[in-house]
């Protein structure tokens, strides 16, 4: 799942049908609807974002103040109705800088939903817009040239997990881990024993096709070009970036370089920042780029540093980055 949590909460069964509807379609993190801030359904949730309807016979505004101190609560939305604006800003006066008040006329309808309240929630955090996607929608997005992948700590693991479930047909997936060659070595030959795909660490000038993986492999750094329609692979330098080598920095930096592609490129559990930069220089190039979320990752570190720049368009958990490479399938000809 997302990193981060979504409580709404209205007192008309209506809304609340509809926010669970639309909630259910479009939010990747956990959530919860409720009918009360005081909900049995809320107790030992952790709540990072919340929405409160306020517009329609609200039983308490002093036990809303007394909801809202929660800590925990990065931002809250407030809907109220005419002439509770001052109400509410005096209650909230020293909470004013995580509370967005919004003024609405009829939220019990569905055209609230499918035309403001996507919005509403990225006014949350650039964070939670990025687990504001709909998943079955990136399933299908599946006309990717070339898969890219980074990880450090955790990252074997994990990436064991996906190349075990993934079909033939996959467009090529190139991967950079924080391993010593020799151990190198055996891991691929492990991954080797658990998918149909071929598994290979990378020759210099190599031209990549579908149903191969290719690791760089523990003595230079490994980057990607383009001639034509078709992508090579390409030996870098042996001198470390960000005290690693080879370095996901680096192939995703020459990745981001190559003009009119269509890439994926996910930064794994791993320790330190390496990935973030070229993470960004990716999305920022025109590339789909993921995160491995908290709860999933071993070490949140180049993740968590990749989310900090705004690097990252989606976070999602081990398991549907799985979901989402396994749909994908060769969409040109090598």
């Amino acid at each position: 799942m997302s990193d981060y949590s979504i409580a709404f909460i209205s007192n008309e069964a209506v809304t609340r049908s509809y926010a669970n509807e639309f909630l259910t379609e479009k939010w990747l993190g956990n959530f919860k609807v409720a009918s009360s801030i005081n909900s049995k359904r809320l107790e030992n949730f952790k709540i990072d974002f919340c929405l409160i309807d306020t517009s329609k016979n609200f039983e308490s505004f002093n036990d809303l103040k007394g909801f809202c101190k929660n800590i925990g609560i990065k931002k809250i939305i407030i809907f109220y109705a005419e002439n509770k604006l001052d109400k509410l800003k005096k209650l909230f006066k020293k909470q004013q800088d995580r509370i967005i008040f919004k003024k609405v006329e009829r939220i019990n309808s569905k055209e609230f939903f499918i035309n403001q309240f996507s919005d509403l929630i990225k006014l949350l955090s650039p964070v939670s817009s990025q687990s504001f996607m709909d998943l079955a929608e990136l399933k299908t997005s599946n006309s990717y040239d070339l898969i890219l992948l980074g990880a450090s700590t955790g990252g074997p693991e994990a990436l064991k997990q996906i190349i075990g479930k993934l079909k033939p047909n996959m467009p090529p997936i190139l991967v950079v881990l924080h391993m010593q060659p020799d151990f190198l070595v055996r891991y691929c030959e492990r991954l080797t024993r658990i998918t149909t795909l071929k598994v290979k660490r990378f020759i210099n000038h190599e031209k990549v096709v579908p149903n191969s993986i290719y690791i760089a492999d523990g003595l230079n750094h490994m980057e990607i070009s383009k001639t034509g329609s078709d992508y090579f692979l390409n030996k870098g330098t042996d001198e470390k970036v960000k005290g690693h080598c080879p370095s996901v920095d680096v192939l995703f930096n020459s990745a981001a370089r190559i003009k009119k592609s269509n890439l994926l490129a996910i930064l794994l559990t791993g320790m330190g920042s390496d990935g973030a930069e070229g993470l960004n220089s990716l999305k920022n190039s025109g590339a789909f780029t993921v995160t491995q979320n908290e709860e999933t990752s071993e070490v949140y570190g180049m993740p968590k540093a990749a989310l900090e720049i705004g690097a990252a368009k989606c976070v999602l958990s081990l398991e549907q980055i799985t979901e989402i490479l396994s749909a994908q399938e060769v969409q040109f000809s090598y």
